[in-house]
């Protein structure tokens, strides 16, 4: 009632305003100004030497916030649902199908192998274990299902996961597209199991029966498994202590969803090429929800921004008590999250100074579109929106993968991708910022089975980058061992600098949507030298952002924006 009130009143000094223009046209000298009301600007043009005040919004009602915040909570779910990534009920049943199938193959497996030893087969036994966003029940349509597959002592990882049980999904109508990856530091098979994408690595424990004991998780026979294995049930501990953690798994479930929605549009969401993985997303999202258990869906996005663009790095990220700072000699990441699990330990992690640098920038992203929560307008899709990168960058390095069939190739692009944080080193170390588009794509100039990514390009100096040398350099970590040079023997990998114009149309479509965003809004800026380019750029990039967003962004640091050593 306060602001109709308001609003007519401006409207009466308004018309006063003009019935007084003749009079003023005349020549009399201008009235004395009107005082000023609260929260109104000054009718007309004010005299000479009168500053206008800034209008003074009228404080809302603790049910007028609560009503705004209730309403926007609205709109993002309706957002999520209409995006499809919310799975329905026929979608659920069918995850449980593959996940009773996969335990009823792996046991049979495990009964053979006893056999062929001569071992107690009656008492032998496998299990298997959900674990990432399925069984936190934060996954969509689209999403993997992460399978852990238990087997007992006598079963090796070497030869009977990797050939007797690959041999004997291969066998399966159901199975498809299946590869291993067998040299990443969580070796595991990859396939699809009635159209649904598996990852399905392997435990191995010091005992016969192994799916009694993982049912009952003892640690006495947890701790004797091997490195490989102990980091493949660290997924399972997390997600039993943020289960345990998490005060209200409903709204955490909507905020992973969220966030994994956030990473994928944004380009953040592979874990090979430096961003986020699922384990990082899910624990990021139980930070927010474990400090603000009261918070509405809607709050929490923007807490979430809010909390970590001004996370000061490299302080780990914990669940449980804060660890010290970390300072270590040998490599702490740049983006150091520990897994809820004692000991502690850190998430596994790909990042580089590029790729930490655009998690920064696209953070400092949402909490500039985010902070505002008192609209009840807001447009979701600028928050979600394809990163452009055909607008962002120049320069593009495109590397081509190529095998003789489809089933090489999976092997291939597996074992490559693994290696590709290598390549990342390789360019920063020459002089360029590099950002991986996770997508992959196909030239279907080329007859071979093929997949080709692009890698935006910033340069730091001036150079120029040899591709021959750059892959002959990254070729030496593919080579690495004996099945690095068996993968390479039929297979192929090409490198080329090109242009946008080079960019297939999946890619260069990603543009339009900038159109959509204010200019400040359009992606993350481009990354910037530390030393005379950071000092040119800071004070621009202030100036341009306190014009667009007022004077809330003055408690947003862009220098942390910037990669700093």
């Amino acid at each position: 009632m306060a602001l109709d009130l308001a609003v007519a009143g401006s409207g009466a000094r308004k018309a006063e305003v003009q019935t007084l223009a003749p009079v003023l046209l005349m020549g009399p000298p201008p009235p004395p100004p009107i005082p000023p009301t609260t929260g109104m600007y000054l009718p007309g043009p004010p005299p000479p030497g009168v500053l206008l005040p800034r209008p003074i919004p009228l404080p809302l009602t603790r049910e007028a916030i609560a009503h705004m915040d209730e309403c926007r909570s609205r709109s993002l779910l309706k957002f999520i649902s209409d995006a499809g990534i919310v799975p329905s009920p026929e979608d659920e049943q069918r995850r449980e199908r593959v996940v009773r199938e996969l335990g009823k193959i792996v046991m049979d497996w495990a009964k053979r192998v006893a056999y062929e030893q001569g071992r107690q087969h009656w008492i032998t036994s496998a299990a298997v274990l959900t674990f990432g966003s399925y069984a936190l029940g934060a996954y969509g349509p689209e999403s993997d299902i992460d399978v852990l597959c238990v087997g007992p002592y006598i079963a090796s990882l070497q030869h009977h996961f990797f050939v007797v049980l690959r041999h004997m999904l291969e066998g399966r109508p159901e199975v498809s597209e299946l590869h291993s990856i067998e040299g990443a530091k969580v070796p595991l098979m990859r396939f699809k199991f009635n159209g649904i994408s598996v990852d399905f690595p392997y435990v191995q424990l010091p005992v016969i029966n192994a799916a009694e004991a993982i049912h009952a998780f003892d640690p006495r026979v947890l701790e004797n498994v091997d490195g490989a294995s102990w980091r493949c049930l660290s997924g399972v501990r997390v997600n039993r202590q943020i289960i345990q953690l998490v005060p209200n798994m409903k709204k955490f479930q909507y905020l992973l969803r969220c966030l994994k929605l956030w990473a994928r549009k944004r380009g953040l969401h592979c874990h090979l090429l430096g961003f986020f993985a699922g384990v990082h997303l899910a624990i990021l999202a139980a930070y927010v929800c474990r400090r603000h258990p009261n918070a509405s869906i809607n709050t929490l996005l923007s807490l979430f921004f809010d909390i970590f663009v001004r996370w000061p790095w490299p302080l780990p990220v914990s669940l449980l008590d804060p660890p010290a700072l970390c300072r270590g000699p040998d490599g702490c990441p740049l983006m150091p999250i520990m897994l809820p699990c004692i000991p502690s330990e850190f998430c596994s992690s790909s990042t580089t100074e590029s790729t930490f640098s655009k998690i920064k920038e696209e953070l400092g992203r949402g909490y500039a579109l985010t902070k505002d929560t008192r609209t009840t307008d807001f447009d979701w899709s600028w928050l979600f929106a394809p990163f452009p990168y055909s607008a962002r960058y120049k320069s593009f390095l495109r590397i081509v993968l190529s095998a003789p069939t489809a089933e090489e190739l999976r092997d291939w692009v597996g074992w490559v991708k693994s290696r590709f944080r290598n390549l990342l080193l390789k360019l920063e170390s020459l002089g360029a910022y590099c950002d991986p588009d996770p997508s992959e794509q196909l030239d279907r100039t080329i007859p071979e089975p093929n997949v080709v990514f692009f890698w935006g390009l910033v340069y730091r100096r001036n150079i120029q980058i040899c591709t021959g040398s750059l892959k002959e350099d990254f070729l030496k970590s593919v080579f690495n061992n004996i099945y690095g040079k068996e993968k390479c023997a039929h297979s192929d990998i090409a490198m080329s600098i090109v242009g946008p114009p080079q960019l297939p149309k999946s890619v260069f479509d990603h543009s339009v949507y900038s159109e959509k965003l204010p200019p400040h809004m359009m992606g993350h800026q481009l990354m910037k030298q530390r030393s005379k380019c950071r000092g040119l750029f800071m004070p621009l990039a202030q100036g341009i952002w306190k014009h667009f967003l007022g004077a809330g962004c003055q408690g947003l640091d862009l220098s942390s924006s910037i990669q700093r050593k």
